[in-house]
C-alpha cells in the first residue's frame, strides 16, 4: 500500500470538533492521508464538495435536522466516484445496510474507530465495501453490499404486504399464523421473499424500513 495515497483528498464530516480532531489525528498516525479538510453542518459540506475534489468522506450521519440516509444518497448520485465511510454512533444493524444500499462504501461504529478505522479505508481505497466480519455473518446469503435503487412496497405481492404489516405491527408469527389460517412455515417463507424483495435482511431492518419509508400502504 502507497502510504499518504489511498484516501486522499479526504473530507471528515462531523457535528462536533473533537470527532472531527481525533479522526484527522488517527489518518496522520496511520500515514493514511495528509489532506484533509473538516466540516461541522450540511451546508459547509455540500460547499467544500462544491469547490474541491475528494476522494473520500468520512461521514457522521447526525448532521442537525438532515436524514443521513438522504445524505448519503444526494452526495453519491452528484459526486458518484467518490467514496463514503459512515462513522456512526449508532449500530452496524440495521444502519450499515441502509447506508450501502444509499451508496455508501463502508460503515464503522464509533466505538470501534481505533481499530477498524485504517482497514476500512484500506479496503475502501480497493473499490471494496467496509463491514465487520461479525455483522457481515448476520447477513442473509447473497445479500448485495451496493447502492440500489430505490426499492418499494410497491413490489410486494397482495399477501406478502398483508404479512408485511402484521410484521411491522409487532406480530410474532405464530400469531400472524393463525390470524390468517395458514402455517408458520408459510409465514416464514413469505417474510424470507420479503426481505429479499425489498433488499432487507431481518426484521429490525424491515421495522426500521417501514419507519424510514412511512410505507405501509401500496
Amino acid at each position: 500500500m502507497e502510504k499518504n495515497s489511498i484516501c486522499c483528498p479526504l473530507l471528515v464530516v462531523d457535528d462536533h470538533d473533537i470527532v472531527c480532531a481525533g479522526v484527522t489525528s488517527l489518518l496522520k498516525k496511520h500515514q493514511l492521508c495528509n489532506d484533509v479538510e473538516h466540516v461541522l453542518t450540511y451546508e459547509e459540506l455540500m460547499e467544500a464538495l462544491s469547490r474541491k475534489v475528494f476522494k473520500m468522506l468520512i461521514l457522521d450521519l447526525n448532521l442537525g435536522k438532515y436524514n443521513g440516509l438522504h445524505m448519503i444518497r444526494e452526495i453519491t448520485d452528484l459526486y458518484p466516484s467518490i467514496r463514503i465511510l459512515v462513522l456512526s454512533m449508532y449500530p452496524e444493524d440495521p444502519y450499515a445496510l441502509q447506508c450501502i444500499h444509499e451508496g455508501a462504501s463502508g460503515y464503522v461504529n464509533k466505538k470501534h474507530v481505533l481499530t477498524e478505522l485504517a482497514p476500512a479505508l484500506e479496503k475502501i481505497s480497493q473499490n471494496k465495501t467496509y463491514i465487520s466480519s461479525e455483522y457481515e455473518d448476520t447477513l442473509l446469503m447473497g445479500t448485495e453490499l451496493s447502492k440500489k435503487e430505490h426499492t418499494s412496497i410497491s413490489l410486494l405481492s397482495q399477501r406478502e404486504f398483508e404479512i408485511y404489516n402484521l410484521i411491522v405491527s409487532g406480530m410474532s408469527f405464530k400469531d400472524i399464523a393463525e390470524k390468517l389460517n395458514i402455517s408458520s412455515k408459510t409465514v416464514s417463507a413469505h417474510h424470507t421473499h420479503i426481505l429479499q424483495k425489498l433488499s432487507l435482511s431481518n426484521t429490525t431492518q424491515l421495522i426500521h424500513y417501514a419507519l424510514q419509508h412511512n410505507q405501509t400502504t401500496l
